[in-house]
């Protein structure tokens, strides 16, 4: 072979080899971890399909869902901001946000939230967990939105005479539970308390005082977060207000060695006229697939959600929680992650999408407004309480 010939071929073979290696390092897909919590009946295969249409706008990036379970998500999140080895993407719970943040280990969101347009777009209240006190950053943010809203049976109150729109104050709430103890009313064969809550070895005692609490102008610390309010008269006259519904016989003294699970199966057996607890509580009231027996419970049938009674100072201040995302600082996909996060927190359709599956509201303001919500009364007594709620000292 002629020596120019020879030089010719090798800086072909030479090209072609650069070429494949170039082609090799372009198409190495990205993985992302991204962690979360039970937030649906189905809750791997709904993750899988709200991050399906991030995964076809960015084929070089595969999101691996990761489903944690509630009773040891603390314990693996918390070993892994203290091992700096975890997921890229994280949903955190608003009531722990703080204690992450913290441990120094998540990334900072600020210009990410200026991308997308600001704090306006999310309610104030969500906002509050994103930058606990004390941090420079914005650490995550909000993604849904948890309020607890009063779930009624309508077949009762219409029964012993009740108008459930006359149910405005803790008074006439009160006048409400008495009436249903003196009528003792039978509904399909199942007699009917006025009310149920837990108390002992259940996880949401916090939350159930709070709106009983912020609603007589108490709270659980200052507003500097120096001092506990827990022994001022306000949040003192509240937590008797509510205690006092088992003394009157309202709660039957047994719930209190109950959790919400538990309890929560006592309205949905029929068997509570009254009951407090999350949105997402909807999905199986009224889809028979999650339903179980309760689908065939009068309580499904006959259910509504009404906003909790307002406090003798006439103030409506209700619990919010939910979950924000964060990234973790450790990431090696950075860009990607937050490319992740922004997709979930700001597309008004991919709220849409959580929303529907999980019956929690959606964290971006901009979804409130589609029929969706606009069109069903449950959603809108959920959307007013959001936008009166008050944020847990963090």
């Amino acid at each position: 072979m002629p020596k120019y010939m020879l030089k010719r071929f090798f800086y072909i073979v030479i090209v072609a080899l650069l070429s494949a290696c170039g082609n090799q390092t372009d198409n190495k897909q990205v993985v992302l971890d991204l962690w979360v919590m039970p937030n649906s009946p189905e809750p791997q295969r709904d993750t899988e399909k709200l991050v399906r249409g991030f995964e076809l706008e960015n084929p070089g990036i595969k999101v691996n869902v990761t489903v944690v379970d509630w009773g040891n998500a603390w314990a693996r999140i918390t070993t892994a901001a203290t091992t700096q080895n975890g997921p890229d993407v994280i949903q955190m719970p608003t009531s722990w946000t703080a204690a992450i943040t913290e441990m120094g280990s998540l990334l900072a969101l600020d210009s990410l939230l200026h991308t997308i347009g600001g704090a306006q777009k999310f309610p104030p209240a969500m906002m509050q967990y994103s930058q606990p006190r004390g941090s420079d950053s914005i650490t995550s943010l909000p993604w849904f939105v948890d309020v607890r809203p009063m779930f009624y049976r309508k077949d009762v109150l219409a029964k012993v005479g009740i108008n459930p729109r006359k149910i405005i104050t803790w008074h006439d709430f009160k006048r409400a539970l008495e009436k249903i103890r003196v009528a003792k009313p039978v509904i399909e064969g199942i007699s009917v308390l006025p009310m149920g809550y837990p108390g002992k070895n259940d996880w949401n005692v916090i939350h159930n005082f709070a709106p009983w609490i912020y609603g007589m102008g108490g709270d659980f610390l200052n507003e500097a977060g120096t001092k506990s309010m827990l022994s001022s008269p306000e949040t003192m006259e509240a937590i008797i207000f509510y205690l006092d519904f088992v003394r009157l016989g309202y709660n039957e003294a047994r719930n209190l060695e109950k959790n919400t699970a538990q309890v929560s199966s006592e309205f949905d057996d029929g068997r509570l006229a009254f009951w407090f607890d999350a949105t997402t509580k909807t999905i199986y009231m009224d889809r028979p697939q999650y339903a179980g027996n309760t689908a065939k419970s009068p309580a499904a049938r006959n259910y509504g959600c009404m906003l909790p009674p307002t406090s003798p100072t006439g103030k409506n201040r209700y619990f919010i929680g939910g979950s924000g995302l964060s990234v973790f600082k450790y990431t090696q996909h950075s860009k990607e992650a937050i490319k992740l996060l922004e997709y979930l927190v700001a597309r008004p359709e991919v709220q849409l999408q959580m929303a529907r599956t999980s019956a929690f509201l959606p964290a971006l303001k901009a979804t409130w407004s589609h029929p969706y919500f606009k069109d069903n009364s449950n959603y809108q007594v959920f959307l007013r309480m959001a936008e009166t709620a008050k944020a847990y000292p963090s």
